[in-house]
């Protein structure tokens, strides 16, 4: 059985979106493992024989920076022939600027700057180095049963020079931008989870996935952060709109809070601030999906309900839905029961009480006035059926 810190960090990993491996070292090459960028710009990638791995001490925890200002950890588990590989990640966020000293001091083609410019967007970002690494060294510790744990960190500019590392290298503009398609499939594939987690209501599932995707960072649009913030957020409330539309949510449900979302995006005032929303856009849907979702109920059903919601005041008697829907009133009278479980009465009195209790605990207004806006202008009927669904009277009730 897997051991439960493995179990952890590996969660932790997927969480950041850090790619992981667990393997015997042989064989293993940068090239195996920074996803795709060595395999698509050059013509000869690292050659099988240059390993990562040649004299490991299994009780000590590595560190790599590579020419491309990619990082990598690394350690092997006691007792054991495996080791466990984290990365490529990034210690720093890579701008353009980096990108040209990038291309420059390792004469990469200028065609291949907007490959590499996605390619390190899309890598995860560590913001605190220390802290990550003293975590990794902790874990190491705890499964390997010792107090302490060595740290070497290794700058692969020190193993060898620069005009030994071009003549292994050259590079290749290959006609298809084979980097961006693959980094491309990977982003879509936690996005088509994240939005299925959302049509099933799923909040936890759909907020790990939301961590993953936040962990990279995408390519700008303009060089305006907070617009192209704004743009990212207006984007996701339209694939969330469109998820809770195609899993049952009826779109007198979904424009409030789709509304309500945008509104609240063009009033951020900063970038973070816009950043910030997303995890409660997900929350909203996914709960949206849970409590609104029609899917279920066949159509005559749906559209009872949908009206119910959106009006209580109106006429909401069963002749009224039978002449709407063309349908037999003791038909429709069966069907509803069948797929909600009640009468039709009794589901339209059971709301428009909830929507009473809302009035009487968050308003001023007479118990008089409560009624004729939960649609049952009788006060004496209007008494009756609330005492008979909470056991006292809307006074008594608000009293309390």
């Amino acid at each position: 059985m897997e051991h439960p810190i493995l179990t952890f960090l590996f969660d932790y990993l997927s969480d950041l979106n850090l790619s992981y491996t667990i393997a015997d070292g042989k064989g293993l090459t940068l090239s195996s493992m920074d996803q795709g960028l060595r395999n698509s710009i050059l013509k000869l990638p690292d050659a099988p024989s240059s390993n990562v791995i040649n004299h490991v001490d299994e009780n000590t925890l590595y560190h790599v920076t590579d020419y491309y200002y990619c990082n990598y950890s690394f350690f092997q588990f006691q007792d054991e022939k495996k080791f466990l590989f984290i990365g490529p990640y990034l210690l720093g966020a890579a701008d353009e600027s980096d990108l040209y000293n990038l291309i420059d001091s390792l004469q990469i083609p200028g065609e291949l700057f907007p490959q590499l410019r996605d390619y390190y967007h899309e890598l995860p970002l560590i913001s605190d180095k220390y802290a990550f690494h003293l975590f990794l060294q902790h874990v190491h510790s705890s499964l390997s049963g010792t107090k302490t744990t060595d740290v070497c960190c290794l700058d692969l500019k020190t193993l060898e020079t620069q005009s030994e590392y071009l003549k292994q290298h050259p590079f290749l503009v290959q006609e298809d931008p084979v980097l961006s398609m693959n980094l491309l499939e990977k982003r879509y594939h936690i996005e088509d989870d994240l939005l299925d987690a959302v049509s099933h209501g799923n909040t936890a599932k759909a907020v790990s996935h939301l961590a993953s995707i936040s962990s990279i960072r995408l390519s700008p649009r303009s060089d305006n952060e907070l617009r192209n913030q704004k743009s990212l957020m207006i984007t996701f409330n339209s694939l969330l709109r469109r998820t809770a539309y195609l899993s049952g949510v009826h779109p007198f449900y979904i424009d409030a809070v789709s509304g309500n979302y945008a509104r609240m995006i063009e009033q951020c005032q900063s970038r973070e601030e816009a950043g910030d929303i997303a995890p409660y856009m997900v929350r909203s849907y996914c709960d949206l999906v849970n409590r609104r979702s029609t899917s279920s109920y066949s159509e005559p059903v749906r559209h009872i309900l949908v009206t119910i919601d959106a009006s209580l005041a109106a006429d909401l008697s069963l002749k009224r839905f039978a002449n709407e829907l063309f349908l037999n009133t003791s038909y429709l009278s069966a069907l509803f029961k069948k797929e909600v479980g009640m009468t039709l009465t009794d589901y339209v009195n059971k709301n428009r009480i909830e929507y009473a209790k809302k009035l009487l605990k968050s308003t001023t207004l007479s118990v008089q006035d409560v009624a004729i806006r939960s649609g049952i202008p009788d006060i004496h009927y209007f008494t009756r059926l609330f005492r008979r669904e909470l056991g006292v009277s809307p006074r008594e009730w608000r009293n309390r």
